[in-house]
């Protein structure tokens, strides 16, 4: 069983101030796989890989981005090359899609952040999306993250979970529980099976109304691709 916290920022985005020794202590105290999604570079996860892997060999090679689009952020996960920013959002998820990679709407109705996808976009491209974030660790509007994943549902989407961390003690506040994987396809097949670990009593967003069993029910409603 693999422990992923699946939207991490390091020092290479601007807003955060989480060292990739930061990260690495993650994985070597709690176990937990962090998925690097730097702001429009995929600078932070080469490095978090690299020294991972140096660890444990079996540990997956994850690059990943959060790309602020034109119309807000998608994540790419599974990347071989940077995706640049500014692109359409459809632009985006086409770039991402022609690497092999996997798209991710991160925070999908946050109104609390300028770089949230608006539902209009949302609709118009959820065809092309493979994963939507059904929680954000970061602090946010109570019943956002159960929009995300109602919406999810609606349009049987998996559901990711990540911390959203920007500092080190947000890091692995929440994280999913999966079957090991090593590629695009064994990652969404290990998605449509795995569940929610334990929220950290400090992130805000567990004290909220939305319903941590319901998420945990919705994780397994979708068949792997």
């Amino acid at each position: 069983m693999m422990k992923c916290d699946m939207h991490v920022h390091s020092v290479y985005s601007d807003d955060s101030s989480i060292t990739i020794r930061d990260i690495t202590r993650l994985w070597e105290k709690r176990g937990i796989i962090p998925i690097v999604c730097d702001h429009d570079t995929i600078d932070g996860s080469v490095k978090v890989s690299a020294e991972l892997r140096q660890r444990d060999r079996d540990i997956p090679v994850i690059l990943a981005e959060e790309v602020l689009t034109s119309e807000g952020d998608i994540i790419g996960l599974f990347l071989n090359e940077e995706i640049p920013p500014s692109l359409t959002a459809a632009e985006t998820i086409d770039m991402i899609s022609a690497q092999g990679a996997l798209s991710i709407i991160p925070h999908p109705f946050s109104t609390l952040r300028s770089s949230t996808i608006i539902p209009a976009v949302l609709d118009s491209i959820i065809g092309k999306v493979d994963i939507i974030e059904g929680y954000n660790g970061a602090r946010m509007r109570a019943g956002e993250n159960q929009m995300a994943s109602e919406y999810a549902i609606k349009h049987r989407k998996p559901l990711s979970v990540g911390s959203d961390a920007h500092t080190p003690p947000e890091l692995g506040g929440c994280f999913m529980n999966m079957d090991p994987f090593y590629s695009p396809s064994e990652f969404l097949a290990s998605l449509s099976r795995s569940s929610f670990g334990p929220i950290r009593p400090m992130n805000t967003v567990c004290s909220s109304s939305y319903s941590l069993r319901k998420l945990s029910n919705t994780l397994n409603l979708f068949p792997a691709r």
